[in-house]
């Protein structure tokens, strides 16, 4: 074999390989729960389980580590530092073990989980592939002993001269209820001035709930970038908070949900088909899906793992649910994509039955039989990687056939 047909025969391999290696590493590695939330009790021990999930039946080694900062950083101990994955292993379900202190401030406390796909070593120093990274958080909330929430604002139907939709979630997390709650959201332009105004409904805040104020106003300015300014009144006092949201500039949309092959009890996959609507990339864009239990708490809390999507494209963020312990019914959703200080949301019904998971509220239905919508990523890497096959099939032919040619013309 000449020089240049061995050539092609190692690019030929170094194709083949690069093309494994695409498709054996797409959503490859997940974890499950996103988050878990405790509320603090003083010198609290508990185990807390979570799942790591093989979702490409691969061979894969998988590192664990926490981070904890604050008044948590001394108060996670993991069981396990690394697991291995065979190919016939789907998960693994760990534990690591939280020890609170006496005494915490009150408010959010936030220690993560990470788990992170070890890269392949070839050979001694070489290494293959890039590190894949899942978090699975830890919210250890501390009630003050009045009257405290969280708050923020939600922006719906943001199109120029439409009706806006202002919601505020509101969630208690003092020991103490409030009799009347509302809120009064100003708009302003980048410039300072004050274009709109906007009063929400009033409405009761008993201990550890969660409620959503409403609002309405009507978006008679241009297309651009505002800031709202909402001032949360209750029991004669008052808070404030700023967002920033935009009229008309849709810069992510969320197309659809596709759920395959639901089981009640088992951890489901959830497909989310984004669309990059800007003229630049989008960085670090996750998925976000809070669930809520009939006293409107959160039951349970899926993210995905972070992605860059190209301008003008669309990718599915994959998130994974774990169903066990739920309950067949019917359940409140809010979806949420985030990417930097801006997030796309949408409220949801999620209708559980034993084989079949029903997500209603964003303009279509997706079950758990492969209805919905979205474009399986891992199935265009197998399209692209069977055309690099075809073109290097071709070229090696062609090389082979240009070689015995020379050497017939030798002879």
């Amino acid at each position: 074999m000449d020089y240049k047909l061995r050539q092609v025969a190692c690019y030929f391999g170094l194709t083949v390989l690069l093309a494994i290696f695409m498709i054996s590493n797409a959503y490859a590695l997940g974890i499950s729960p996103g988050r878990t939330t405790i509320q603090f009790e003083a010198g609290l021990e508990k185990e807390i389980e979570f799942n790591i999930i093989n979702n490409e039946h691969k061979y894969m080694d998988v590192i664990i580590s926490s981070m904890m900062v604050g008044d948590l950083k001394e108060s996670i101990s993991l069981f396990d530092g690394k697991v291995e994955f065979l190919p016939s292993e789907e998960k693994k379900t760990l534990k690591y073990k939280i020890k609170l202190p006496q005494e915490l401030s009150p408010g959010l406390h936030i220690a993560e989980i990470i788990a992170v796909q070890a890269p392949k070593e070839l050979d001694e120093g070489l290494f293959v592939g890039a590190t894949i990274a899942v978090v699975s958080q830890l919210y250890v909330y501390v009630p003050c002993p009045g009257k405290c929430f969280e708050a923020d604002l939600e922006v719906m139907d943001a199109e120029e001269n439409s009706t806006v939709t202002f919601i505020v979630p509101i969630i208690s997390r003092g020991k103490l209820g409030i009799g009347e709650i509302r809120a009064i959201i100003d708009i302003y332009d980048l410039m300072g001035n004050k274009v709109g105004s906007s009063e929400t409904n009033y409405l009761p805040l008993d201990s550890g709930a969660r409620i959503e104020l409403t609002g309405k106003w009507k978006a008679n300015v241009p297309i651009g970038d505002y800031n709202a300014k909402i001032t949360i009144l209750y029991d004669g006092e008052s808070t404030n908070l700023e967002k920033k949201f935009s009229i008309g500039v849709k810069t992510l949309s969320i197309e659809s949900i596709l759920v395959n092959d639901f089981v009640l009890g088992e951890i489901a996959k959830l497909r989310i088909l984004v669309e990059n609507r800007w003229n630049q990339e989008l960085k670090n864009v996750y998925a976000d899906l809070l669930i809520y239990n009939n006293e409107k708490q959160v039951m349970a809390n899926v993210k995905s793992a972070p992605e860059n999507i190209a301008a003008g494209s669309k990718k599915e963020l994959v998130a994974y649910w774990d169903t066990v312990g739920v309950k067949e019914g019917e359940y409140e959703g809010k979806l949420y994509v985030k990417y930097g200080d801006k997030s796309s949301d949408k409220n949801l019904l999620l209708r559980v039955s034993a084989n079949s998971l029903d997500i209603s509220g964003i303009g279509y239905a997706v079950r758990g039989n492969n209805v919905g919508g979205g474009i399986n990523v891992v199935t265009i890497l197998t399209i692209l990687v069977v055309l690099l096959l075809i073109v290097n099939i071709a070229w090696f032919i062609f090389y082979k056939r240009q070689s015995g040619k020379k050497e017939k013309s030798k002879k």
